[in-house]
C-alpha cells in the first residue's frame, strides 16, 4: 500500500503541530530525528513520509507518534507539558537529572515540614 499525497500532506502538518507545540526548530527536530535538514523540511511540506528509526526517536523527545501518525492524540496519558519535561529529561545528561531529582526531594522534604 502506498503513501497518498493528502496521508503524507496531513502527517506533515501534524509533524509541524508538534515541533510548535514542543517549541522546536526544523533544526532541533531535524537533529532529534537522526535526519538531515532538507529530509525533515519535507516531511513538514508532506513530500515525503518519516521511517520508523525517526519516528522512534521522536517519541523519545515528546513527540506524540500516535498523533503525528494517525491523528489521535495520546489524550489522558501526558498533558503537553508533561510531554515536554519527558522530553527534556530524556535528554538530559545524568549530571542535570541528578541535580533536578535532588531539588524534588529537597522540595517535597520542605512542603511536608510546612504541614506538621
Amino acid at each position: 500500500m502506498t503513501t497518498s499525497d493528502s496521508q503524507k500532506q496531513e502527517i506533515g502538518l501534524r509533524l509541524l503541530q508538534e515541533r510548535i507545540r514542543l517549541g522546536l526548530t526544523q533544526t532541533e527536530m531535524a537533529r532529534r530525528g537522526a535526519v538531515g535538514f532538507s529530509t525533515y523540511t519535507a516531511y513538514e511540506k508532506g513530500k515525503s513520509t518519516p521511517d520508523a528509526v525517526a519516528l522512534q526517536n521522536w517519541s523519545g523527545c515528546g513527540v506524540d507518534i500516535s498523533y503525528v501518525v494517525i491523528g489521535q492524540a495520546t489524550d489522558g496519558k501526558l498533558a503537553p507539558d508533561e510531554m515536554m519535561l519527558l522530553g527534556a529529561w530524556r535528554d538530559s545528561p545524568d549530571e542535570i537529572r541528578a541535580g533536578i531529582l535532588g531539588f524534588y526531594r529537597a522540595y517535597g522534604l520542605s512542603v511536608r515540614r510546612e504541614e506538621v
